[in-house]
């Protein structure tokens, strides 16, 4: 597997590269704008994304555990089928995000900003959503179990605490 450093990705990235699936890199891309890579599969355990943008990023499919999103602009950013067992992803911004089938055990989406987000089929079991804005998202067939809200902006606009 290629190993690429922060600098190395920076500037392929700058160079018009944005396919880093299969590569491994270094675990602190914060503050950088990778809008549209793509992280298909990649194993990123403990990675720190803070003020990151990501727009239209992919990852699909890709394990995430104890990573850090915090304050990420991840508008529009594919999550199908990715695994975020502990995150954090605390005043985020994932508005039209596709979180399909995603799992993300003990997460927090402190004052996330989810409207219009697609979290179908998704496993949201002990996550904590506290002030979080769900404006229109999709929760069908989501697991919810374990799931805190604490005034939370519900997809019907309505307020919950939980």
């Amino acid at each position: 597997m290629e190993r690429v450093n922060r600098d190395e990705l920076i500037r392929r990235y700058a160079a018009g590269e944005r396919n880093f699936s299969g590569v491994k890199l270094d675990v602190d891309l914060s503050g950088i704008d990778l809008s549209g890579a793509d992280f298909t599969g990649n194993k990123m355990d403990e990675f720190y994304f803070e003020r990151t943008i990501l727009k239209r990023a992919s990852f699909v499919n890709t394990q995430l555990a104890q990573s850090c999103f915090d304050a990420a602009d991840l508008t529009e950013a594919d999550f199908r089928g990715a695994r975020l067992s502990y995150a954090n992803l605390r005043v985020t911004n994932m508005t039209n995000a596709n979180l399909r089938g995603a799992r993300f055990h003990n997460t927090s989406f402190y004052k996330a900003n989810l409207i219009e987000a697609n979290l179908s089929g998704t496993d949201l079991g002990g996550c904590d959503f506290w002030e979080a804005d769900l404006t229109e998202a999709n929760l069908e067939g989501s697991s919810l179990r374990r799931t805190t809200f604490r005034n939370t902006i519900m997809p019907d606009g309505t307020i919950r605490n939980s």
